[in-house]
């Protein structure tokens, strides 16, 4: 009874420790709610304050970026496309060009045919380019890579992008037609055969199918005869052609032209030939003996006349 009595006082002390313990948690979890409250506010002060602006663009949306050809001198080929600035303010944009060897290149702005070396955009407008690259030699059939660069003349770091263009040189047959005397004149004579030889030539840089040859232009009553047309021509390789020129019988003597058409499906050329056309001998003594009949009649005459 009395160990009872002793152990009752220890345990009220221990009861009133435990009641006071609880007592207090409910404030240390309060405030370390406020503790983590004020963090995560002066984190998000922080970063408020470090929150950058956006960064400038420059977007190019390409309407033509390649072209087909077939990159002979001054040939034209013709590059589009749109640039559009993201940026608080307008600038400056130098233009830079890379561009392989043998060609020339020119930048026009909006509509104008001008070249220019630099290029003002304003921020969300959209600015036009036509791009203009020409050979200043024949160039082979291949791919050819154009670069347009537009640097800002702001300073610091500029603002800057490229964009490229493909201009495609295709292979592709030339027709060239020229004479074996490299004349473009001949005698002929009526009524007989009048041969004339003509040179196909390739110049091309692929061969040429199905060529045939015409007389788009020729005296009425006239035959201009060819052999078979040709159904294919090399790269370098040239042909002989012969006509045959027929003019009809008492044609008058003077001068007649012929022009001479060679095509395929994908070139053509021709070219006029002057054609004189010339009697024979013995019509030309016939004229000569028939003028001097004519002058030794009216000597005759004026002679007669003169005794009486």
């Amino acid at each position: 009874m009395e160990i009872l009595k002793r152990k009752i006082p220890i345990f009220i002390l221990m009861l009133v420790f435990i009641l006071s313990v609880l007592a207090m948690v409910p404030g240390f979890l309060f405030a370390a709610q406020e503790d983590e409250a004020v963090e995560d506010e002066g984190e998000a002060t922080t970063e408020e304050e470090v929150i950058e602006p956006e960064p400038e663009t420059l977007t190019f949306d390409i309407n033509y970026s390649e072209v087909n050809a077939y990159g002979i001198i001054g040939e034209r080929f013709e590059f589009k496309v749109n640039v559009t600035l993201d940026a608080p303010e307008e600038q400056y944009f130098e233009i830079e060009k890379e561009i392989p060897p043998g060609w020339s290149i020119v930048v026009n702005p909006g509509s104008l045919r001008v070249d220019v070396p630099t290029l003002k955009l304003k921020p969300g407008k959209k600015e036009s380019l036509t791009i203009i690259c020409r050979p200043l030699i024949e160039q082979e059939p291949g791919e050819y890579i154009f670069k347009l660069t537009l640097k800002s003349t702001e300073e610091g770091e500029p603002l800057q992008e490229s964009v490229e263009f493909k201009a495609l040189v295709k292979s592709v047959g030339v027709l060239s037609l020229t004479t074996s005397s490299e004349m473009l004149n001949t005698e002929v004579r009526p009524d007989r055969d009048n041969i004339y030889t003509l040179i196909i030539e390739n110049t091309g840089t692929a061969p040429v199918e199905d060529i045939s040859i015409s007389t788009p232009q020729e005296p009425e009553g006239w035959q201009v005869e060819f052999e078979d047309n040709i159904d294919i021509l090399q790269v370098g390789e040239k042909l002989e052609i012969e006509t045959n020129i027929i003019p009809p019988n008492r044609t008058i003597a003077g001068d007649y032209n012929i022009r001479f058409l060679v095509t395929s499906g994908e070139d053509t050329d021709f070219l006029d030939l002057r054609t004189i056309v010339v009697t024979p001998l013995i019509w030309r003594i016939l004229g000569i003996a028939l003028i001097a009949f004519v002058i030794a009649g009216i000597a005759v005459v004026f002679e007669r006349l003169g005794r009486r």
